[in-house]
């Protein structure tokens, strides 16, 4: 089971076959060496079951299945794994759509990458505020806890020095009013910073098509929704935004920001608690008291990579109307040919009559 999530069950013995091959198996057992005490078993982890703090848990039960025929069962058996046991992910598809700072709240991914964090640079202002230093201080100590090491290759830089640190992921720390790193970084994208407050450009009308017709494009409801929600929120309004780096493709920006240094405060200690941390997901999540909301209002970037097959399942998988549109297109391609043959076969038919005396 993956996290109390049952999965499957495997038996202990290999159990019978069909009547002849339990037979010829039964009269070969010993030339064969018998069957083998190694026993194989492959089980697939959903993705949707996956959330960055995970626990794959083994329960094994020895007792007979028949238990009536067993007048007396042990009640002492006790199975173990062998401690020098290994889980081998090796062979695993390394793929995710980014921006996704609900990865990021529950596993400190794509920070987490690197255990001692040498890949990331953490932006603070020029002048940390006490507020601002402590959530700098919690953030990284939740990473360290969470990958169990200390993150020493952790580098730490002001807003001036961003062009030092292009090729690292970045996390940005303070209120918008204190942070001018927020604006360079986030100028490209749906939300941006405007004086001491985040706004979010309005989609065209084009925006629904592209998010039919690509990958990795929100939708026009998801952008009104967000503008109506930066537009509601009040003073005490934290935010964890997620963005793909201006400075380099492929890398990650997260800032954890808010109107106030209090309400950055808040939005950090939501990270924290995981009775909140849930619903922080998309690419920007907005609190306000109590309640936080989550929004998709960005393009997205890809990390990793997956086979032909399975980027299919991915492009077709949360669109269905893009697989009407493919079975609209090859009933096209198909049908067209199709019926240009048919009637140029009864074209010649109407012409052979017409010849005959």
């Amino acid at each position: 089971s993956l996290s109390g999530s049952y999965l499957r069950s495997f038996p202990l013995s290999e159990g019978p076959l069909w009547g002849p091959l339990d037979w010829v198996r039964g009269q070969l057992g010993g030339l064969i060496g018998g069957p083998s005490e190694i026993r194989e078993g492959r089980v697939g982890l959903p993705p949707y079951l996956l959330f960055g703090r995970d626990e794959l848990q083994l329960r094994f039960d020895l007792r007979p299945m028949n238990r009536g025929d067993c007048t007396a069962v042990p009640g002492d058996i006790h199975a173990a794994i062998e401690p020098d046991s290994t889980v081998d992910i090796s062979h695993a598809y390394r793929f995710v759509p980014m921006p996704n700072i609900g990865l990021f709240a529950s596993a400190g991914f794509p920070f987490t990458r690197l255990a001692d964090l040498s890949g990331t640079a953490a932006v603070l202002p020029e002048r940390p505020t006490p507020i601002e230093t402590s959530v700098f201080l919690d953030t990284i100590g939740s990473l360290a806890t969470m990958v169990g090491l200390p993150s020493t290759g952790l580098v730490v830089i002001p807003p001036a020095a961003l062009a030092t640190a292009a090729s690292k992921d970045l996390l940005v720390f303070g209120s918008l009013s204190r942070q001018p790193a927020l604006a360079t970084l986030l100028k490209q994208g749906a939300i941006q910073v405007q004086g001491d407050r985040l706004t979010a450009t309005m989609p065209d009308m084009m925006q629904d098509i592209r998010a039919l017709l690509l990958t990795n494009q929100p939708d026009k409801a998801e952008r009104d929704r967000v503008v109506l929600a930066l537009n509601e929120g009040g003073d005490g309004m934290g935010a964890v935004i997620g963005v793909q780096s201006p400075l380099q493709e492929g890398r990650s920006v997260v800032a954890i920001t808010g109107l106030t240094p209090a309400a950055m405060a808040e939005m950090s200690a939501s990270l924290r608690n995981p009775e909140l941390a849930g619903k922080i997901q998309g690419d920007i999540s907005l609190q306000t008291g109590d309640r936080i909301a989550a929004f998709r209002t960005a393009e997205g970037y890809e990390l990793g990579a997956l086979p032909l097959w399975l980027r299919a399942q991915i492009i077709f998988g949360s669109r269905p109307e893009r697989t009407g549109i493919l079975l609209l297109i090859t009933s096209c391609l198909i049908g067209i040919p199709f019926f240009w043959i048919l009637r140029r076969r009864a074209a010649r038919r109407l012409r052979a009559r017409m010849v005959k005396p």
